[in-house]
């Protein structure tokens, strides 16, 4: 009887594993909420704010939004892009699904959110970077390599802080 109970538990148990495929997404628990990193643009005198909303899903969303202050308030958006991502270790991949940005022949910095302009995904939406955690995980520095190409954005490591607990 106790064999058989064992051998019942054992199948119930292999009922509720399942196996991922290496492509699937896999959030990190860690990194889920809102994280923001802030640049102060002192010849118009506002904050870009650059935004990433990590969902438990694997979905996220990234913004470059203005502000006057590193405050809540928001002017406007720069940008807005919706898509997946993966964290494993500290390789970090993106992939941006829709993208929104200011017209072509916008004057301004920021408009409303829903004044952004849907534009097409770049020809690679998947953008690989490394992802490394503050040791209080309050933080985390995101950097991507640059290309070896002359329109190359190289930047240095951007670190994000979270901003919701």
């Amino acid at each position: 009887m106790k064999t058989r109970t064992a051998f019942i538990l054992c199948l119930l148990a292999l009922c509720f594993i399942s196996c991922k495929d290496k492509e699937e997404m896999l959030p990190l628990t860690p990194l889920e909420g809102t994280w923001e990193y802030a640049f102060y643009n002192s010849d118009q005198n506002f904050f870009f704010i650059y935004q990433y909303i990590f969902d438990p899903s694997g979905t996220m969303e990234k913004n470059i939004l203005v502000r006057e202050s590193e405050s809540p308030t928001i002017l406007g958006y720069y940008s807005h892009s919706t898509g997946s991502y993966e964290l494993r270790g500290e390789e970090y991949k993106e992939v941006v699904s829709k993208q929104y940005e200011l017209a072509l022949d916008a004057y301004l910095f920021y408009v409303p959110k829903d004044k952004l302009k849907e534009t097409s995904v770049n020809a690679s939406p998947k953008q690989t970077g490394k992802l490394t955690f503050s040791p209080n995980n309050r933080s985390f520095e995101l950097l991507y390599p640059c290309n070896d190409t002359p329109s190359s954005n190289c930047l240095s490591a951007l670190t994000y802080r979270r901003v919701d607990n």
